[in-house]
């Protein structure tokens, strides 16, 4: 089936030829594939670098100055405010869209904005014994997910700086010699951890380590309660976490710089402008 989807797209021009060629990647590594008819709903002129979205379908972006943008699910500016003068904004955790995490990895520390984007708090991280955070992540209950690479543990800490709960040495969880984790998620039932040269590090809320999922190379991803999104050559995978299969959607622009899918919406980020489109 997969080679007859191919063989007839190869029909088609230019823009077909780009989803020919992700099909035919997914189709080799034995994925089933999914072209929705896609229609682009909003397309917003903003320098884009780093992109995430809530479960509302709110999208948040950051710019190279630092500046924070809030934007409706319909694309429409909302909110923003330049955090420059902190630092540099390394990632932002959107995952509850009453409390904004932004993590500035050169200053090891956690900034606390509200819904509007107005600042609520900070947490120095070097406050509370943690060396240098390689990532950070909202908690299920609000606190932070920390992975301190000065002795590489996955560390849960409470909004009040006590440690919470710690994972040891991932080292030992590791197939190779290094670990350096760049992005977390949590769903509320297990904690993803990337690490681009062994994969996603699964971890119980507990900080108990569960699985490696051998997905590497990734920047960042998605997770929700039952799956896990990241991207493949002109494709998002999505990866059920229970049965462990996988089966893609194939995206209407080639090399975004982030992807994100909520409520039957895709938001696409390029290096000057993000795109919102539906699909059927």
């Amino acid at each position: 089936m997969l080679f007859l989807m191919a063989i007839s797209l190869a029909l088609k021009p230019l823009r077909s030829k780009i989803k020919l060629y992700g099909l035919l990647v997914l189709a080799f590594f034995g994925l089933s594939s999914f072209m929705p008819a896609w229609k682009l709903l909003a397309e917003i002129k903003v320098q884009v670098k780093d992109m995430e979205t809530d479960h509302l379908g709110n999208v948040y972006a950051v710019n190279s100055s630092n500046q924070l943008y809030k934007y409706d699910p319909n694309g429409k500016l909302v909110s923003t405010l330049n955090y420059a003068y902190i630092g540099n904004i390394t990632h932002l955790d959107c995952s509850n869209p009453l409390e904004i995490y932004l993590f500035y990895k050169e200053l090891n520390a956690v900034v606390f904005l509200d819904n509007n984007l107005a600042y609520r708090g900070r947490m120095n991280l070097s406050d509370f014994g943690i060396v240098q955070a390689g990532a950070i992540a909202r908690t299920f209950d609000n606190g932070v997910w920390v992975f301190d690479i000065g002795d590489l543990q996955l560390k849960k800490l409470d909004r009040d700086g006590t440690l919470a709960q710690q994972s040891g040495n991932a080292l030992q969880f590791s197939s190779g010699s290094n670990l350096a984790p760049d992005y977390m998620a949590d769903n509320g039932k297990r904690v993803f951890v990337n690490d681009s040269t062994n994969g996603i590090l699964v971890f119980d809320v507990f900080a108990n380590y569960l699985k490696t999922i051998p997905v590497k190379g990734q920047k960042d991803f998605m997770v929700t309660q039952e799956h896990l999104y990241y991207e493949a050559p002109g494709a998002l995978v999505r990866y059920q976490l229970n049965t462990l299969q996988r089966d893609t959607l194939l995206l209407p622009e080639p090399n975004s710089l982030q992807t994100r899918l909520v409520k039957e919406k895709l938001y696409l980020a390029q290096t000057n402008e993000m795109r919102i489109y539906s699909f059927q």
